[in-house]
């Protein structure tokens, strides 16, 4: 098994890195260890050690003043609660795995020299996380990459993955047709792109826009998911979820789990005296930093509101009662954006990320009940951005802040 690289001992603690073993390929998975050790005559708080908790990396590119690949955590500049942290006693050492899987992605193939630095994380209610006196990183590892094949023999080279990068992200109408004529090249981008939905940060946008034109390109985008999960397993959650949705929106039937509650929100738009046991609630966040916004609506039209601004203990409640057409324009705009297929992708946020949460009961029984959570991010960007600003729209509208007295 390959050692780790250790840096210096700085204030008691050292940091050590090591490879993954065996060979690795560019966007195939990609996880390096991080080993901290305190040699302290006293306990100390580490920050990055839980993999529960939500952390974001920082990967920047070799540079003239140190010529290897930097890997840091990208939480300095926020307050982090205490579960975030690991107390580390003396003489005691631990581990967690960084996945740099998407950012290697990027990188392609090649011997790149990688560190890992450690910087002072900010805890709340006055807990005192390590903090170095001076800079501390590992020592330097080397980490051999292989080119990824499916691309490459495609005629998809890193010029040509970057312009159409760029592409992507400027929303060009262009785009799809240029990827079209690519031939399966242009999918096989389209495809591998779409997994970073699971990254964070700008990382999710370019994946949900690769969602958005793989549903265009129409078939060859369904095969591109089924070839890119050969070069990509540990981004299956992903491809698995790009294949249901294109799948939805080319108009296939619904999925057999599926079709007892999609059967039955079909009938409550055409047939309102069935929404007796209709209701829908839709907590927008919940938490001391945001306060919290929650809206339940119930199949006869009343809608109820309850706010509590951050800060503040009491709630405020209104109540509200929506029209047949507006009942009607809810439950169409459930049924034509997929929310049964919804599902969260990333398994953790960023750092104080709302995660809005949606539950949906058409009738009495499990098969026509659907409660969904998705990060912040996940349902702004993507095919479930539709269903948020519509929720978000009928729950603002109500707030005390936005009614005009006549």
């Amino acid at each position: 098994m390959t050692a780790f690289s250790f840096g210096d001992l700085v204030d008691g603690v050292r940091f050590g890195v090591r490879p993954p073993e065996g060979v690795v390929t560019s966007g195939g998975p990609i996880t390096i260890e991080i080993l901290c050790q305190n040699h302290a005559a006293v306990p100390v708080w580490v920050f990055g050690f839980k993999a529960n908790y939500p952390r974001a990396l920082r990967v920047s590119p070799p540079k003239p003043d140190r010529p290897w690949v930097r890997v840091s955590f990208g939480d300095v500049n926020v307050l982090h609660p205490p579960d975030a942290f690991t107390r580390l006693a003396p003489g005691e050492s631990i581990t967690t795995g960084l996945d740099l899987s998407f950012a290697f992605d990027r990188r392609g193939a090649g011997a790149f020299p990688m560190v890992f630095v450690y910087e002072a994380v900010r805890g709340m209610g006055g807990l005192r996380g390590y903090a170095p006196s001076v800079g501390v990183s590992t020592g330097v590892a080397s980490l051999a990459v292989e080119r990824a094949a499916s691309l490459r023999e495609a005629g998809i080279d890193a010029a040509l993955e970057a312009s159409l990068d760029a592409l992507l992200l400027g929303g060009e109408a262009s785009g799809v047709e240029q990827l079209r004529a690519l031939g399966p090249g242009g999918a096989a981008y389209a495809a591998r792109r779409a997994t970073r939905v699971l990254g964070a940060g700008p990382e999710t946008l370019l994946g949900w826009k690769a969602l958005e034109v793989l549903e265009l390109l129409g078939p060859p985008g369904i095969e591109a998911l089924a070839r890119a999960r050969e070069d990509m397993p540990h981004a299956a959650p992903a491809l698995d979820f790009a294949e249901d949705w294109i799948r939805f929106r080319l108009g296939a039937p619904p999925g057999e789990q599926h079709l007892p509650f999609v059967t039955a929100l079909e009938q409550l738009i055409h047939q309102p005296d069935r929404r007796g046991n209709f209701v829908l609630s839709w907590t927008a966040y919940d938490s001391p930093v945001h306060g919290s916004s929650r809206m339940e609506v119930f199949g006869n039209g009343d809608r109820i509101v309850v706010v509590r601004p951050a800060g503040q203990s009491v709630p405020s409640t209104r109540r509200t009662q929506l029209g047949p057409m507006h009942m009607r324009g809810l439950l169409e705009t459930l049924l034509m954006s997929g929310v049964w297929l919804l599902r969260p992708l990333r398994a953790i946020g960023m750092p104080d990320e709302p995660r809005p949460a949606l539950e949906l009961s058409l009738d009495i029984g499990e098969k026509f009940t659907r409660k969904v959570a998705l990060w912040n991010g996940e349902w702004r960007q993507g095919p479930g951005f539709r269903v948020a600003d519509m929720l978000d729209r009928l729950a603002l509208a109500v707030r005390p802040e936005h009614i005009i007295m006549r």
